[in-house]
């Protein structure tokens, strides 16, 4: 038991190292090259596509498909292709939904990254698989909408409209939750909106724990990816304004230094 425990939180550990250090910041649309080096901005929030709302756009994942499948360039590393991905990565459909012809069966696609080792759901043949890791959507439950100038000192590091570029993140990257992991409200990896996007409610208190918020798939806390890419362990003890703190970009009412070893 211990040592499935063990390897659970480092398959944890190097999924939201695949996403936030490698992915988000190499990011770019199926069909398009990879960029020659890592980018200085996260990505959108959800898949670019004004003629729908949210929750029916592809979600920011879509950004991170290329890298995933063809692994890091320049990184010395040799890929562990995901097997069966780049085959649907030519069926993408940009201007569709998520959920639309050429993106279905892409959003019935076991996405191992998008998920927790500790918590792999029993998905029926045929049907979206889900994920265990949420873009931070900022302190609010409706600011992903907002733009960053908009959203002020409660903007978080992805919103649905719009890259979010490092020099927005003044609160310093170490500091400041681009990736949260979770276990409540699980949603489709491939789906925009609150499936893949998040913020956070000030006034649900706790924030982590089962049945919470956030975490619930490790006992004791949640695997956090900072917008560096570095990984933390959140523990369920942590104070609840330094926990909000970690979800804004540029400082608020709460704002404090997070202590890291």
């Amino acid at each position: 038991m211990r040592s499935r425990t063990t390897s659970d939180r480092v398959g944890c550990m190097n999924h939201l190292r695949e996403l936030g250090l490698f992915g988000v910041r190499h990011a770019s649309p199926p069909g398009q090259p990879l960029p020659p080096g890592p980018r200085d901005e996260l990505p959108p929030g959800t898949f670019e596509n004004s003629s729908l709302p949210p929750d029916q756009r592809m979600s920011w994942y879509v950004y991170t498909l290329n890298i995933l499948d063809q692994g890091a360039p320049n990184m010395g590393e040799k890929n562990r292709r995901p097997a069966g991905l780049g085959d649907l990565l030519t069926q993408f459909n940009p201007t569709g939904a998520w959920n639309a012809p050429g993106n279905m069966e892409l959003a019935n696609y076991r996405l191992t990254t998008a998920i927790c080792p500790a918590q792999v759901p029993n998905i029926p043949a045929g049907s979206p698989w889900t994920t265990n890791y949420i873009a931070n959507g900022g302190i609010g439950l409706d600011t992903a909408k907002l733009s960053i100038a908009d959203a002020g000192p409660k903007a978080g590091a992805y919103r649905y409209d719009g890259p979010t570029p490092d020099l927005a993140i003044r609160d310093g990257l170490r500091q400041t939750a681009q990736i949260v992991e979770t276990n409540t409200a699980l949603g489709p990896w491939l789906q925009g909106g609150p499936s893949t996007l998040r913020g956070l409610d000030p006034s649900a208190l706790p924030y982590l724990g089962k049945d919470r918020p956030f975490g619930g798939c490790h006992p004791g806390g949640a695997y956090v990816s900072m917008c560096d890419g570095s990984v933390q362990f959140i523990t369920e003890t942590i104070d609840p304004a330094v926990f909000r703190a970690m979800f804004t970009i540029a400082g608020g009412p709460d704002d404090r230094t997070i202590e890291t070893p």
